[in-house]
């Protein structure tokens, strides 16, 4: 039964999670991942000798674009980073640096890159761990509100719930007394049947050999021999 309800509870969970976060996505189209306001990434790269690697990342109008990176190893750890926009301008870049943060704010929807140039290092490789965010400011208020209202449906949920499983407690408790109530009576039927079924046969015995005696001594009452005890036939 817990179980049950265990999954009845999951059920309604996910289905107020998912249309809090197909509504996010009705509205951004192919902008909302998995429903969320923006989107965010961690991940780590190696960058070869005198090369430069780039990551694409969508960004909605008027959205912020915070990047961030630090060169963990290799060499004197010198990276130049930039931000270019769809048609490789450079929008902003950092010279020189082994760590940095980028915060832009997209004036249109588009397609941006995020770019790391090893060319301070010829032969050597670095590896740069990114981290990279995406938002709109107005959509995570938004978002947050509903989570907010989602919050307070589940905190709802959740006492309805609670009322259910104490009222369940109580069944429960009704049922063992019940069941103790019922082992008691069957214990006492048992007991005065066995009582009943002993008395019975003794009963039974005490009456056949009370029959056996006045039998017995009816018949030796009316036992007259028929001649005396001097051997003479009795008149």
């Amino acid at each position: 039964m817990f179980s049950a309800r265990a999954l009845l509870v999951s059920v309604c969970l996910w289905n107020l999670f998912h249309h809090t976060l197909s509504a996010w996505e009705g509205e951004e189209g192919d902008f909302s991942f998995d429903g969320l306001p923006g989107a965010q990434h961690e991940f780590k790269v190696e960058v070869p000798g005198n090369q430069e690697e780039c990551f694409v990342q969508k960004v909605a109008e008027n959205a912020e674009l915070h990047a961030s990176f630090e060169v963990l190893r290799g060499g004197s750890r010198m990276v130049d980073f930039s931000i270019k926009d769809a048609y490789n301008n450079v929008i902003q870049e950092i010279i020189y640096k082994s760590e940095a943060n980028i915060k832009y704010k997209a004036p249109v929807t588009g397609y941006y890159q995020i770019c790391v140039n090893n060319i301070h290092s010829r032969f050597v490789s670095k590896l740069v761990h990114f981290y990279i965010v995406t938002m709109v400011e107005a959509e995570w208020a938004k978002y947050v509100e509903e989570i907010e209202e989602l919050k307070t449906t589940v905190e709802n949920f959740t006492v309805v719930i609670t009322e259910v499983q104490n009222s369940i407690k109580q069944v429960r408790l009704h049922q063992s007394s019940t069941r103790l109530n019922v082992m008691k009576d069957w214990y006492l039927l048992t007991g005065n049947n066995s009582y009943v079924m002993y008395w019975s046969l003794f009963q039974i015995a005490c009456v056949l050999m009370t029959s056996s005696f006045q039998v017995y001594f009816v018949r030796k009452l009316f036992n007259i021999p028929n001649v005396t005890p001097t051997a003479k036939p009795r008149a």
